[in-house]
């Protein structure tokens, strides 16, 4: 293992940033499952953080769960009502449920 490998395995407690981070890698790679548990653990740090719902959103919707994708981006837009990005991701997950 390098050196960053150890630092980072032997760091207690991450951030919120960081859990998101490890989402996002776990979501590309097609584990959602794991990526939404990551998710959940930066919300709970930062349960403020619009992009971190938007982020989950996705993780649900990759995995079919189009409720609680629903619900989540529409927290994020209840967080930043501006985001067009998020108005784009609740249209996409509305075609599933409708």
């Amino acid at each position: 293992m390098n050196f960053f490998g150890k630092l980072f395995k032997n760091k207690k407690n991450k951030s919120a940033a960081e859990y998101a981070i490890d989402g996002e890698f776990l979501c590309s790679k097609g584990q959602c499952v794991k990526a939404v548990k990551e998710f959940d653990k930066a919300i709970a740090l930062e349960p403020k953080n619009d992009m971190f719902y938007a982020s989950r959103s996705k993780a649900y919707k990759n995995l079919e769960k189009y409720q609680e994708a629903l619900s989540d981006i529409e927290k994020a837009l209840e967080l930043q009502p501006e985001v067009s990005l998020y108005r784009k991701l609740k249209r996409q997950i509305l075609v599933f449920i409708d």
